[in-house]
């Protein structure tokens, strides 16, 4: 089947691990495709036999940070290369000074440690750290409204959280956060290539993601890092080095520094063997395009809410908070029992925080949904 004649619902003969799993494991890593499979065979191959092309390497990742930006919304020059959320959090809170009377961190109780160690450090500088509780699953707007006030400089949450799949509102985020003069941190790792994010992105200052979840590419230590312009000019970059660097290969040695103008100052050395497998993985979003598979991931979890509800089986999000991962009550069953039996009809899930976890992707189908809800059921 070429890229020609391929639509949506045949995108799972791409990945081949389809053809006997049901994978509902995409909110911890994603399945690899034959692009991704294609582009490392060459790549070893090419480095086996003559050595690896390191420039190559880092045209893989300034073509991956044009393809994230398509697939968020975003314009290139604002997308930075990191490794990790937690890097990019650390880079954001090395913009803080000693703390003056009341200044605060606001950050969820629940919060992925990633998005929460790194904003606890701030204590050391005397910053009140604000742990909102989570109701429904995350963050609610009241509860941040409650807790924010003058004194806030930072609002620090997950577009999706990976446990439970709530779905913030992050429009009403960024109008407490605009309201109070405070930057607003975005963990988009559950969101980024799962959902649409373009419609709030430049009401937000920090939106980040690894590459490892839905964009389709297990390698990590890659990822993504939208920095807003406005706030963009006011940073430091910390962790500047050669890449950071308006041309990056005259940059290796001093004595003179010339940062890049746009956010690839904050650019950290990409990882040559993930951006490679990012270029391939991004290319799918392409293929297809983002909102293609965007209302693929909701046709998918809508139906599977549906045979959910029709077995008897209720979720604890509300529906304003739905996103493509979906947190299943297991009662009183063994987790353990529940995941083996699973497994033995090839459905593939996460348990997370007392609940099974399932997370909707475009190469998921009816029958996935079938097996799963079959599995939950005994049968």
């Amino acid at each position: 089947m070429s890229a020609i004649d391929i639509n949506i619902e045949d995108a799972r003969s791409l990945f081949p691990a389809t053809g006997r799993l049901a994978y509902f494991n995409t909110a911890a890593v994603s399945l690899g495709s034959t692009a991704l499979e294609a582009a490392y065979t060459t790549l070893i191959d090419d480095w086996t036999r003559s050595g690896f092309d390191f420039a190559r390497g880092e045209q893989a990742g300034e073509n991956a940070r044009a393809a994230f930006a398509a697939v968020v919304g975003a314009r290139v020059e604002d997308i930075a290369l990191i490794p990790s959320v937690s890097a990019a959090a650390g880079l954001i809170a090395s913009q803080f000074g000693p703390a003056e009377r009341g200044e605060n961190i606001l950050i969820g109780e629940r919060e992925y440690s990633s998005n929460h160690f790194p904003w606890r450090m701030l204590e050391h500088k005397g910053y009140e750290l604000r742990i909102t509780p989570f109701r429904n699953g995350g963050l609610e707007p009241d509860d941040v409204a409650e807790r924010s006030d003058e004194g806030t400089r930072l609002i620090a949450f997950s577009a999706v959280q990976t446990a439970s799949g709530h779905l913030t509102d992050v429009p009403a985020m960024t109008q407490i956060a605009r309201r109070v003069g405070a930057w607003t941190f975005v963990d988009g790792a559950q969101a980024a290539g799962a959902l649409p994010v373009a419609h709030y992105l430049e009401d937000i200052d920090f939106f980040v993601a690894p590459n490892h979840k839905f964009l389709l590419n297990a390698a990590r230590g890659m990822g993504y890092c939208f920095i807003n312009r406005r706030v963009r000019d006011s940073l430091v970059p910390t962790c500047a080095g050669w890449k950071a660097g308006a041309v990056p290969f005259d940059s290796f040695f001093g004595p003179e520094m010339t940062l890049s103008p746009t956010a690839s100052r904050f650019d950290n050395s990409p990882a040559w063997m993930a951006a490679v497998g990012d270029e391939a993985a991004l290319s799918l979003f392409d293929r297809f395009g983002p909102d293609a598979l965007f209302a693929r991931n909701r046709q998918l979890v809508s139906e599977l809410r549906e045979r959910l509800t029709d077995v008897g089986i209720s979720t604890d999000v509300p529906p304003a908070n739905e996103s493509t991962i979906v947190a299943i009550p297991i009662g009183g069953e063994d987790p353990g029992t529940l995941l083996e039996r699973l497994s033995d009809a090839g459905v593939v899930c996460s348990l997370r925080d007392g609940h099974l976890r399932a997370a909707i992707h475009f190469y998921n189908n009816a029958d996935d949904l079938d097996r799963l809800v079959s599995g939950l059921r005994g049968r």
